[in-house]
């Protein structure tokens, strides 16, 4: 049996464009459409017509959705609904591409391991670009050459505390952050 689930929202489709959706999917019984209205300014909580389509769902039963971001507010809002579907042996009916999603109890397991994978790799491609910057010099900030002064002079004015630091940046011709993270604290040579 297919049981129609709409979630109406400020920003999504409209009322009428998902119930023409669910017909297209063989809703014709819109007494078996449940309607959950999101109240603007309202956070998180429960949609309660949703968890009353899941309680509804039996065995082999399919929970129609106009599309992918009808069924909750967030990922793991729709992963979570996914898992409460799944568990009543029942799946979800995207009306707009006419795919059907079945849970599987691994795919939390799937989708941890695929995001630590791109977080290890983004971890290995940033330290290799660091290393390539160290090795060719290229650490950040405004090259010495495009100072006004060479970057000794402009540490000789760093460190001499009678001057404000705008002043030292005007000389120098670079921001003030530039000179913190290329000389570091003012007067704290260690020479």
């Amino acid at each position: 049996m297919k049981r129609g689930y709409i979630r109406l929202s400020r920003a999504g489709p409209p009322l009428e464009a998902q119930q023409d959706a669910l017909r297209r999917a063989g809703i014709e019984d819109f007494k078996r459409v449940f309607v959950d209205v999101i109240v603007p300014g309202r956070r998180g909580g429960v949609l309660p017509e949703r968890e009353k389509a899941i309680l509804k769902l039996l065995s082999g039963d399919y929970l129609v959705v106009a599309n992918a971001g009808r069924l909750g507010t967030s990922q793991a809002d729709v992963l979570a609904t996914l898992e409460k579907v799944g568990q009543r042996n029942a799946a979800v009916l995207d009306a707009e591409t006419g795919e059907t999603i079945r849970w599987h109890p691994d795919v939390v397991r799937v989708l941890a391991f695929a995001q630590r994978a791109e977080g290890v790799n983004r971890k290995e491609v940033a330290a290799k670009m660091s290393q390539q910057r160290a090795a060719t010099g290229r650490l950040g900030g405004a090259p010495p050459k495009n100072w006004k002064v060479s970057e000794e002079v402009a540490r000789g004015l760093w460190d001499d505390l009678s001057r404000t630091v705008e002043s030292v940046a005007e000389e120098v011709g670079v921001s003030v952050p530039t000179l913190y993270r290329r000389l570091g604290q003012r007067g704290a040579r260690n020479d």
